[in-house]
């Protein structure tokens, strides 16, 4: 089975060539593992749909790490928009979720840059001392910290037992910490669910901090991950997520399973 594997600010997904709902969740989840299989945070696949204007209309489909379908995937809709592109040669399509359509608009080709548009399914509610919990099409814990401790901030820990609370969500929540860096700079980690683990950078972890600093703010906020530099601005009632998007190789699966 050939497939293709992206990243997005250090996101990274795997495009298959079969299509992945014909594979089981055990083998979605080994070809998402680090050690044993391709490695990635998620499956990522699209297929044409009907557009309700004049650009082209994809369903976005999207798998967890876990083998098992995920909420809506801000990085990986980036790299999905990515993939419509190369079909269509259009810079603006639609991408078709659970949550909704989101715009996409093709900014750059070589390297490409690519925003997708998210609105909010809930704006920021308290959550405890220093927390908010907001849902961006996936849910999001925010828990800011000194910047002091950002990067030392033991998140593989701390996380995991707020990820599990079923008080926001019956499926328990991404969790994010967050430290200003200064003027409309903001640093960000994220542990992810389905993940089980941090990764690089959560797209939708980026326009939930946006939401809770910047809300409905015009001018750019730049969120840095461990990942790379991502933004996000709000116009015409989005939340436009930024950032690249880079295809690292190819390759074939050989494995019997």
């Amino acid at each position: 089975m050939r497939f293709r594997k992206f990243h997005a600010a250090g996101n990274d997904f795997l495009v298959l060539a079969e299509d992945p709902r014909r594979l089981d969740e055990g083998f979605r989840r080994r070809l998402c593992e680090r050690h044993t299989g391709v490695g990635a945070d998620g499956l990522v696949a699209i297929e044409p749909a009907a557009s309700s204007g004049p650009v082209p209309a994809f369903a976005f489909l999207y798998w967890n790490a876990d083998g098992q379908p995920g909420t809506f995937c801000g990085n990986g809709a980036r790299v999905a928009g990515w993939l419509a592109y190369e079909t269509t040669q259009a810079r603006r399509l639609e991408l078709i979720a659970g949550d909704g359509t989101h715009p996409i608009h093709i900014l750059a080709e070589n390297p490409p840059q690519i925003e997708v548009g998210l609105r909010l399914v809930q704006a920021p509610l308290p959550a405890g001392e220093k927390q908010w919990f907001v849902h961006t099409g996936s849910p999001h814990l925010l828990w800011e910290v000194p910047l002091t401790q950002l990067k030392t901030f033991p998140l593989a820990t701390a996380a995991p037992p707020l990820r599990w609370k079923k008080d926001w969500d019956p499926h328990g929540v991404n969790v994010s910490v967050f430290a200003a860096l200064g003027p409309h700079q903001w640093g960000l980690r994220t542990y992810e669910r389905g993940v089980e683990a941090e990764t690089l950078s959560c797209g939708t972890a980026c326009v939930a901090l946006a939401a809770l600093v910047a809300p409905q703010q015009p001018n750019p906020i730049e969120i840095h991950t461990p990942g790379g530099l991502l933004s996000v601005t709000f116009r015409e009632g989005y939340y436009w997520l930024r950032g690249p998007v880079e295809e690292t190789f190819r390759g074939e699966w050989l494995a019997r399973s």
